[in-house]
């Protein structure tokens, strides 16, 4: 055990009107914490190098294996401050070697000027503001100087972290395992020569409770590279379910291996709107209407769904009535002259009532995507605004961070309480005592 008592003693002098907005400046001018640690460091320093040395100028000390061996200069930079260290360098009589006990016993590594105290919280800032808004907000918030470039570095390095963490977590997770996935893309704007713009893949699952379960997601790859990372956590039921838009790829790679497909009911009415439009046949009023009634066969069976969940043999005659009508809305389509908008109805008639026929089966995923819909609004609001440029590294490191914190806060924050080992501070114990 150590005991380090640090006194200090503060005089003011006040000459004039004052509020206390200018006192509270003022002290924090003073940089007291910064003052304590360096104190503390200065005499853990001594107390080390005399433990293993012996007092300086005792005869006694010849009898210790360690003796001192000068002094070095370092400098780190903390939350609280860029401090100038001078480390006492220790000798080991029998094998020359020489150390410096200090920075080991306080995990200070070599070459390292930043700590993870003050890079993580730039981090931590990073993943809501831009850069340059993160490099002001430590200026003019907390005092501190990093450049973009450092930030961007300590992004990429905490990105892949935190991505190995969380994929550790989800194959830790015995307990429980999902019966879907949803997943979703969406472009931002490259930074890489030939490359327009980046590919943005992401897929997620919720638990049974609800909550969002962030599973991967990549840059610039494919989605059967997602679908091999995903498969590779081994958190999915083997009769898990897709849940996502219509993009072609994305479900030739994820619903791949007999792997059921739910379309989501509003990019089905959103593509037939879409199709109608393409296919320039109809006017916008009877595209709305032929809209409208589309809307009306499949959230009909949702709500008829509910009310049958019970009743197996009446939701199955609803399931096959609504596959029945989408089928002749299609033929009707194609009369109309909409092949495009007829073509697609037919191919996702059945993908469209999924989620029912799993109902029978007694299990419950959702018919909708939203809530990687909104998922995909956090990444827009950090990465999609027009000046913004990433690498594919840059990208795929930020959308880590941002999207374990958005849809796991307390896995983000076991990761913070891990890399900063929070769990030590129960070893340090203080009092404070005013006169």
């Amino acid at each position: 055990m150590i005991e380090i008592s640090i006194p200090i003693h503060i005089n003011f002098t006040i000459d004039g009107e004052f509020t206390i907005v200018n006192l509270s400046e003022k002290i924090r001018g003073l940089e007291l914490e910064k003052l304590v640690l360096n104190q503390f460091i200065r005499k853990l320093n001594g107390i080390i190098t005399t433990k293993l040395c012996g007092e300086k100028y005792r005869h006694d000390k010849k009898e210790k294996r360690y003796e001192r061996a000068g002094k070095s200069e370092r400098k780190i930079i903390t939350l609280l401050g860029n401090l100038d260290l001078k480390i006492d360098k220790i000798r080991d009589k029998s094998t020359g070697e020489i150390f410096k006990p200090l920075p080991i016993i306080l995990g200070i590594e070599p070459y390292k000027n930043y700590q993870d105290d003050i890079t993580f919280t730039s981090v931590d800032i990073a993943t809501k503001n831009t850069y340059r808004d993160t490099v002001y907000i430590m200026k003019n918030f907390l005092k501190k100087i990093l450049s973009p470039s450092t930030i961007n570095r300590q992004v990429i390095k905490t990105g892949k972290e935190i991505k190995d963490f969380v994929k550790d977590k989800n194959k830790d997770n015995k307990d429980e395992t999902y019966d879907h996935i949803i997943a979703d893309g969406t472009k931002s704007h490259s930074q890489e020569e030939g490359v327009y713009k980046n590919d943005i893949k992401v897929g997620m699952t919720t638990n049974k409770e609800g909550k969002k379960v962030f599973l991967s997601c990549n840059v610039n790859k494919t989605w059967d590279d997602l679908n091999e990372e995903i498969n590779e956590l081994n958190v999915l039921s083997p009769d898990a379910v897709l849940v996502s838009d219509g993009e072609p790829e994305l479900i030739k790679s994820l619903a791949s291996d007999g792997r059921k497909y739910q379309l989501d009911f509003i990019h089905f009415i959103r593509d037939i709107g879409y199709k109608l439009w393409n296919d320039n046949k109809l006017d916008l009023d009877t595209r709305k209407n032929i809209k409208k009634y589309a809307e009306k066969i499949i959230y009909k069976l949702k709500n008829q769904t509910i009310k049958y969940s019970e009743n197996k043999e009446e939701l199955k005659m609803k399931i096959n009535e609504s596959i029945d009508k989408l089928k002749e809305f299609s033929e009707y389509l194609y009369e109309l002259g909409c092949e495009k908008t007829a073509r697609f109805v037919k191919k996702h008639s059945n993908n469209v009532v999924t989620f029912a026929i799993l109902t029978i089966e007694g299990k419950n995923i959702p018919w909708n995507s939203n809530i990687i819909e909104r998922l995909m609004g956090e990444i827009q609001k950090r990465c999609k605004h027009k000046w913004m440029r990433w690498t594919t590294e840059g990208q795929e490191a930020i959308l880590n961070l941002l999207l374990t914190r958005y849809s796991n806060p307390k896995n983000y924050k076991e990761f913070k309480n891990k890399k900063l080992k929070t769990k030590n501070i129960q070893n340090i114990q203080t009092k404070i005592t005013t006169t």
